[in-house]
């Protein structure tokens, strides 16, 4: 492992990609040539990505650069695959969906249980209301029947939860 958090592999893999597209070896890519390059390694970019990106880097991106983006990346969706391993634990029938009780009975729900009890710092019930509010209360997606949503009948889709994790890491990096 590198000191930026790829593999070596991993490293000479994406350095060859970028050396692909920098075809004047100049040293670095073009806003429009990065798009291109994530692409190509299935990491799409959305036009707010490579606009941070882009202002982070005087709107030239260095292999340096380049690495540490694809590291960030690569490690976010080692995360993304950690957590929704460990939303499958509360998913029995493979739905996509959680049951985190409704706001009057989230402390009879399974998910609430093991999260205010396991583990070395398990939440007490005031963090738990305050994780679950952030993500009701910012996207109130449609429950598993379409029915309402997650504040009417308590089935939450984990894998938008997981998005919403990943992007308040991006946000509050010391926090998360």
């Amino acid at each position: 492992m590198t000191d930026i958090g790829l593999t070596e592999e991993q490293q000479r893999e994406f350095t060859e990609k970028f050396n692909d597209i920098d075809k004047n070896r100049t040293g670095f890519v073009s806003p429009f040539e990065l798009g291109v390059l994530m692409r190509a390694l299935g990491h799409p970019l959305t036009d707010e990505d490579l606009r941070n990106i882009t202002a982070e880097n005087d709107r030239c991106v260095t292999l340096a650069d380049f690495l540490t983006i694809m590291a960030k990346r690569e490690q976010d969706i080692s995360l993304q695959e950690k957590l929704k391993d460990g939303f499958l634990v509360f998913d029995r029938d493979r739905s996509g969906y959680i049951n985190v009780g409704t706001r009057e009975d989230r402390y009879r729900s399974e998910f609430y249980t093991q999260m205010t009890s396991l583990g070395p710092n398990p939440w007490d019930e005031k963090e738990f209301e305050e994780f679950m509010s952030e993500y009701l209360g910012i996207e109130p997606v449609a429950s598993r029947g379409g029915q309402g949503n997650a504040n009417e009948d308590g089935e939450v889709d984990y894998m938008e939860m997981i998005k919403l994790m990943l992007k308040a890491k991006q946000e509050f990096p010391d926090v998360c």
